[in-house]
């Protein structure tokens, strides 16, 4: 039984976003990148040529995304952090299940209102926990588990 890839769209295609979309390069039965909403027309440009998507695929912000209704199965957001919740919440809104860095809000209030979004909307938020496994925080860890910290 094969399964169909998931589709998603890149919101800030920065270095970390493009990284984690590099799965649909290298495993495209699993991922595929089908659009880009970035406000610099450069990396939008780049973003298209690079994954193969075509130009209507391409929006200048989350909310001009938005509009557009629910175009795939999942966002990427790499936007800023004080970018998250409002990049956030109107795709949300629209049912999209989103990966988001961390942190995926700045202040408790922002982070409940988030979190309540994706509920009423039965939207997924995976947190992106990305310097976990770096050779500094593993060293960390592992001096403080040997006893030594």
């Amino acid at each position: 039984m094969s399964k169909k890839a998931v589709t998603a769209i890149i919101v800030g295609a920065g270095h970390r976003a493009l990284f984690y979309s590099e799965l649909a390069k290298t495993n495209p039965e699993l991922l595929e990148i089908v659009g880009v909403a970035d406000p610099n027309p450069v990396r939008r440009q780049k973003t298209m040529e690079y994954f193969g998507f075509s130009e209507d695929m391409c929006f200048d912000s989350a909310k001009a995304l938005a509009e557009k209704g629910r175009l795939a199965d999942a966002i990427i957001n790499g936007t800023m952090d004080e970018q998250h919740v409002e990049t956030s919440v109107p795709l949300l809104q629209k049912g999209y299940d989103m990966l988001l860095e961390k942190p995926f809000a700045l202040n408790e209030e922002d982070m409940r209102y988030l979190v309540n979004v994706a509920k009423e909307n039965g939207s997924k938020v995976m947190i992106c926990h990305v310097l976990r496994y770096t050779p500094f925080y593993y060293g960390i860890k592992e001096r403080i588990v040997n006893g030594e910290i």
